[in-house]
């Protein structure tokens, strides 16, 4: 798992320290030193050009170190820990009108330790410059394993600021010719121009240093007023020089960013949930565009957008006018790493050239020396980003599985930095040099400038410890550690037996789709909920690709490919929640490649009792159904759930769903049926799920009641047989298949015409996505039919607003939507339809998976990460101290109830009670 980072590099570490204070990392320091064993520190391990990799000891600072005190807001400061993530030290701060300035486009997992070893700066450096401009003082762990807090107010190493202060003081013209003004962003490797200017403050070396002289455990920091206004226009062009030269022309209006995108990346968002909403307001399907500029404004907004839009730029302008459209815009752009990578087929837009900065009236110019680079080898190329401060990501198109396309890469990587020592650019400005540009510093510094960073590296590190190989040395040349799966293809040791329909038709294909940028890591729901819960490496999506991926490699060597503690460990704990399809822009689909996995050691091994039970849940409701009340009382005897908990693994402390006293579908099949509505709708067909007909029909007769007072006539699917989620979920792949073929055919002989409701979101996700993966020939054709039940009346009473009337009560909702729901759908359609009812207020609330996952948390050995996962759930419910909960899932009312003192409802159940 830390074998890599978000680069395109690899290299397999002796082994990892999590430290949780600045001793147990001096500790770990110390030791490592003595046992001549490199340190590579390392916070969300989102580097593009692998300077959070090596081969020694990788000190994760990210974990624990996460603490935000000594908010002084007199003197606008803050201290925070090393793996304080951005996202969460501006969630901190907002509530007091402050935020930190550099904002980075990783900012949901970009730790501010990992921003000072870069010394990042993101979109808005016209406003708030670098990480360096905000740093007040860094505690961090020397070589030596001393720690010491340094600053300008602090007397730590001062011998040692001296040395460098004459240093850098004798090599003022070497810099001058080398670095003339103008540059916005920053020089590569340390910040000796920066310290020429405040030879007082060694934290201008550390910021951008990459952990190559000191690991930093925690930092003062400069905190800034939130602006009072903000304003965002977007220009739209037929040509991205065209948007080039109309970046020169807009410097003068003074904005907050203006940053770039092309059409490569808008491609990328067509198809994803995710950004239509965004594709929407910029209108790109009904106006396609070759660029876009983003110009932003802080203050004195109204008159700046006016004088844009006077300008006539482009072919057209569109002002975005509240926040959430601000937002939604922004979204687009700062997914444009995982998007543009998440492209089909082994092609990819690749980050080895993509920090190179130029002063921001060169851009046309240098853009122009690109366009002729990647021409002369046949190449296409991304330019997006930073386009006020005069760097873009560019990223050429290769196939790095090829020799031909690795040829042209360092053809790439050579001629662009010739072009940039040209234009006396910065080939390393946000990023930091790592492994891709190492061997490139002597020809951008300098001997002379290149021997003064030696003499600092050897001042702080005389024993070379920290990151050894990184900004100087030969270890590392642009094109060496590559990932394995570029130079050793993965061979699969089983023939996949799922589609991988949305996108990539291959199992490696969506593997391959993990560029390691650590989108996942994010604390905010809904991906991934078994991370925000511990904070686990291995709990992330990144972590499983990680470990699936290393599984399959390590097939060479001997390894059972499909059999190891630590895959157990990646795909056990994977809630198959489907949160990482839409919320990766990539789209790894982990649920997909769990199961595959799952069914390929099943179809090897053969499939467990356990897995064998919980596949046929159906099965089990009519067996308990019989009889109701002796099951009822058995799956609540102590002594029984013993023995399923020792010989099944069935956690005892968790209830059990009890069976009905009468079948929802018996109930049906005794019901009058008719229409209370005064014209007749025609038919729809109603699904009954397991839990439903077996465990709480009461659902179903309250979504009955709904669709009959609307005017339908409601059917159910005659001899339907379950789903078939889980078996899915189990990797029982062969047992889905079956029963999917038969409702198939079942649902083909029913009028086409006729919609198919479902009452439970996982059964809907089944029909209308998993069919699909398991190749179920007229699975299409079925899933247009299928609607959720809720978005289905929505629906019409969008059209009607008439058609149902509700009885006025003033209460409170909390609406829990399905994870298997915000995978294919918006759910703002749930609030929208409690709305409808006079008097009540609903708050859609913003949780991933539930943990309770069906099966998952009713495991003995994963009971109490289910409750982990479910702790955000049950906190924002007490928070919102609702009258009524809507759950529409039966696992997630399961959950809520075993952890709470809450009874959820259904949404048909609202509804019906809502009925006059």
């Amino acid at each position: 798992m830390y074998a890599t980072d978000a680069s395109i590099y690899q290299i397999e570490p002796l082994g990892v320290a999590f430290p949780t204070s600045a001793q147990e990392g001096s500790d770990v320091i110390k030791i490592a030193a003595e046992e001549n064993v490199s340190i590579t520190p390392r916070g969300a391990g989102t580097s593009l050009v692998g300077n959070a990799i090596g081969e020694g000891l990788i000190v994760d600072f990210s974990r624990h170190n996460r603490k935000i005190d000594d908010l002084n807001i007199d003197r606008r400061s803050v201290r925070v820990g090393a793996g304080v993530v951005l996202d969460q030290l501006n969630a901190f701060l907002k509530p007091h009108g402050f935020c930190f300035g550099p904002d980075v486009a990783t900012s949901s997992r970009a730790t501010i330790g990992g921003m000072i070893a870069n010394n990042s700066s993101g979109a808005r450096v016209p406003v708030y410059g670098t990480t360096a401009d905000h740093v007040l003082a860094t505690e961090i762990v020397l070589a030596d394993g001393r720690i010491v807090t340094v600053g300008p107010d602090y007397e730590s190493l001062r011998d040692d600021q001296a040395k460098i202060a004459n240093l850098v003081r004798a090599h003022t013209a070497d810099m001058a010719e080398r670095w003339p003004p103008g540059l916005l962003k920053r020089w590569p490797a340390y910040g000796i121009e920066r310290f020429s200017r405040k030879p007082n403050n060694l934290n201008e070396i550390l910021a951008g240093s990459e952990g190559t002289l000191a690991a930093i455990f925690s930092a003062e920091v400069k905190i800034s007023p939130l602006p009072r206004q903000k304003g965002l226009g977007l220009i739209f062009f037929d040509s991205v020089m065209d948007a080039m030269q109309a970046t020169v022309e807009l410097l003068d209006l003074r904005p907050a960013a203006i940053e770039h995108i092309d059409r490569p990346l808008l491609d990328q968002t067509k198809g994803q949930l995710h950004f239509q909403a965004a594709r929407d307001l910029m209108e790109l399907d009904a106006k396609p565009c070759e660029a876009v500029l983003l110009v932003e404004f802080y203050d004195e907004v109204e008159d700046r957008l006016s004088i844009l839009e006077s300008r006539k730029l482009g072919s057209r302008i569109k002002i975005c006018s509240n926040a959430n459209e601000m937002n939604l815009v922004w979204s687009v752009r700062k997914a444009g790493l995982s998007l543009l990578t998440g492209c089909v087929g082994p092609k990819k837009p690749v980050a080895f050239i993509e920090d190179a900065a130029v002063r921001p009236e060169q851009l046309p110019d240098y853009v122009r020396g690109l366009q002729s680079i990647m021409s002369s080898l046949g190449l296409e190329a991304s330019y997006y980003g930073h386009a006020a401060s005069g760097l873009l990501h560019v990223r050429p198109v290769l196939d790095l599985h090829t020799a031909e396309d690795l040829r042209k890469f360092r053809l790439v990587a050579d001629q662009t930095s010739a072009l940039v020592r040209q234009f006396k650019g910065s080939l390393s400005a946000e990023h930091g040099v790592g492994i891709a540009r190492t061997e490139y510093m002597r020809e951008q510094l300098g001997d002379a400038l290149l021997n003064v960073m030696r003499e600092i590296k050897h001042t702080f590190d005389p024993k070379n410890i920290f990151n050894p190989g990184k900004i100087f040395g030969f270890a590392y040349k642009v094109d060496t550690h590559l990932r394995n799966n570029f130079t050793r293809p993965i061979e699969l040791p089983f023939e996949p037996r799922l589609a991988y329909a949305f996108k990539d038709r291959s199992f490696i294909g969506n593997l391959e789709q993990c560029n390691g940028c650590g989108g996942c890591r994010k604390d905010a729901p809904i991906m991934c909920p078994t991370f925000i819960a511990t904070g686990d490496e291995v709990m992330s999506t990144r972590g499983r690709a990680n470990i699936i991926r290393r599984s399959l490699e390590l097939k060479a060597n001997g390894h059972d490919p499909l059999n190891s503690t630590e895959l157990d460990a990646a795909l056990s704990n994977c809630l198959s929640c489907k949160g990482c399809t839409p919320e990766c822009p990539s789209n790894v689909n982990l649920a997909l490649l769990k199961a595959e996995m799952l069914y390929a050691r099943h179809k090897r091994d053969g499939l467990p009792l356990r897995e064998k039970i919980f596949s046929n849940v159906d099965l089990l409701g009519q067996i308990g159904c019989t009889v109701p009340w002796l099951f009822n009382a058995i799956v609540d005897l102590a002594p029984l759930r013993g023995v399923m908990e020792k010989t099944l693994g069935i956690s005892a402390k968790r209830s059990l769903p009890h069976y009905a006293h009468e079948r929802f579908d018996r109930w049906f099949a005794k019901h009058s049926g008719g229409n209370e509505g005064n014209r007749s709708r025609g038919k729809v067909i109603l699904w009954d799920d397991t839990f439903v007909r077996y465990h709480e029909p009461n659902i179903g007769v309250a979504a009955v009641k709904v669709l009959e007072t609307l005017g339908f006539e409601v059917e159910l699917v005659t001899n339907r047989k379950c789903c078939g989620r889980p078996a899915f979920s189990q990797g029982n792949l062969d047992a889905a298949a079956e029963v999917a073929q038969y409702n198939v055919s079942q649902l083909s002989t029913i009028d086409s015409q006729l919609p198919i409701l479902f009452l439970e979101p996982s059964c809907w996700s089944m029909l209308v996505d998993d069919y699909r993966e398991l190749q179920i020939a007229n699975a299409e054709k079925i899933a247009e039919r299928c609607v959720l039940f809720d978005k289905f009346v929505d629906d019409l009473l969008e059209r009607e607003p008439a058609a149902l009337q509700f009885k006025e009560r003033d209460s409170t909702i909390a609406i829990h939507a399905h994870c298997h729901a915000k995978s294919l759908t918006n759910p703002a359609f749930m609030t929208r339809l409690v709305e409808r009812l006079p008097g009540r207020h609903a708050t859609l609330l913003e949780t991933g998976c539930c943990g309770m996952a069906g099966a998952f948390g009713a495991l003995a050995e994963k009971y109490e990460l289910s409750k982990q996962v479910a702790v955000d759930l049950l906190r924002q419910i007490d928070n919102q101290q609702p009258d009524v909960v809507i759950a529409s899932g039966a696992s997630c009312r399961h959950q809520i109830v075993d952890l709470s003192e809450r009874w959820p409802k259904h949404m048909a159940e609202l509804l019906a009670d809502a009925i006059k």
